[in-house]
């Protein structure tokens, strides 16, 4: 118990003293100087009003989706690729899946204690709106698609801990469900991306969108494939072990 609160107290100290480093000016050579040519650029173009500008005086989103728009959308792909690559190892025939919900039905569902469930729901309403929140507005503060959605897959981790997997998919949310919500991003984010060449530009130019429209429908694109993507994931691993392997080996008609 000693160790750990000293190990906690020392990370707080290291987090206090470099935080003054960095803030006060000339403190061990840490302190706030001359801004090098490049991050002038990019402060004095974000939010310009006209010219090579993404419209957005949120400077970070501004460089993820403007400035190296190319390295965030194949950020994008790897992770539909990840998505699709799961779906390949683990898709089951439609037998085998009516095979697969049946038995789940058939095992005992344990639901954590009342006082827990009442509580996880108004985390979730919070965690929900935060994450909202950090997408919608990712265009404007600090936040984007990925982290909006990164928020909202801890939501659906914690209804998987504390209601299971069954109680979910009995209410609607299945697999073809987030897989659709999980193309829609996918088609909201390659449409952004295209409509800059009907304008007379180029691919993923979205400074040609009016006002912060491009940022804005990436930031969307974003959280809906970023949510959606790992909430079908969790839904295939979600599936207990033993009866998977039942079912892939046969044993089970």
């Amino acid at each position: 118990m000693k160790r750990d609160a000293l190990v906690a107290v020392s990370f707080l100290l290291a987090f206090v003293f470099i935080s003054y480093a960095v803030t006060v000016e000339n403190v061990l050579g840490l302190g706030s100087g001359k801004l090098r040519p490049l991050g002038e650029f990019y402060l004095g173009h974000s939010f310009a009003p006209g010219g090579m500008t993404s419209h957005s005086p949120e400077v970070v989103t501004a460089i993820v989706w403007n400035y190296r728009g190319f390295d965030t959308l194949f950020e994008t792909f790897v992770f539909f690729l990840a998505i699709i690559g799961t779906l390949s190892i683990l898709r089951l025939t439609g037998d085998e899946e009516r095979i697969v919900k049946g038995m789940e039905r058939a095992e005992p569902h344990r639901h954590m204690d009342l006082i827990v469930r009442v509580i996880t729901r108004l985390v979730l309403l919070m965690i929900i709106a935060i994450s909202a929140s950090i997408a919608l507005h990712g265009h404007l503060t600090p936040g984007g698609g990925f982290q909006g959605g990164s928020a909202m897959a801890v939501a659906a981790l914690l209804l998987f801990a504390v209601f299971s997997k069954f109680t979910l998919e009995r209410r609607g949310l299945t697999l073809g469900h987030t897989l659709g919500a999980y193309a829609a991003g996918i088609a909201v984010i390659l449409i952004t991306a295209y409509v800059p060449l009907a304008l007379g530009g180029r691919f993923l130019q979205i400074n040609l969108l009016p006002g912060e429209m491009g940022l804005f429908n990436l930031d969307v694109g974003e959280y809906l494939a970023v949510s959606f993507g790992f909430l079908s994931v969790f839904l295939i691993l979600g599936v207990s072990e033993w009866i998977f392997k039942r079912v892939l080996r046969g044993e089970v008609r």
